[in-house]
């Protein structure tokens, strides 16, 4: 998860570094969708890993449960699909 946010600063970095202002657009554009799966897979991942046990629980972790592996990956083509100009 470090790496993955370290390397993410890399980019945003190495984007804002471009000199035109519509360089940098289009490359946050292309990084936005990405950023978003990934986002939201290690948002639910991490949900499902911190939160606090307790009696009550296990209907809860049978939902988290189900968001984390059938939601999201089913959200992966509608997110990346969103850049496409035919499909908006």
């Amino acid at each position: 998860f470090f790496l993955i946010v370290v390397s993410y600063m890399q980019i945003v970095r190495a984007i804002l570094k471009m000199p035109s202002v519509l360089g940098r657009r289009k490359a946050f554009s292309t990084c936005s969708s990405h950023l978003g799966v990934v986002t939201l897979f290690y948002g639910s991942a991490m949900v499902v890993y911190f939160k606090r046990w307790s009696r009550d629980s296990a209907a809860t972790d049978k939902y988290l449960a189900l968001f984390y592996t059938i939601v999201t990956p089913m959200l992966n083509p509608v997110i990346y699909s969103l850049r496409n100009k035919e499909v908006r």
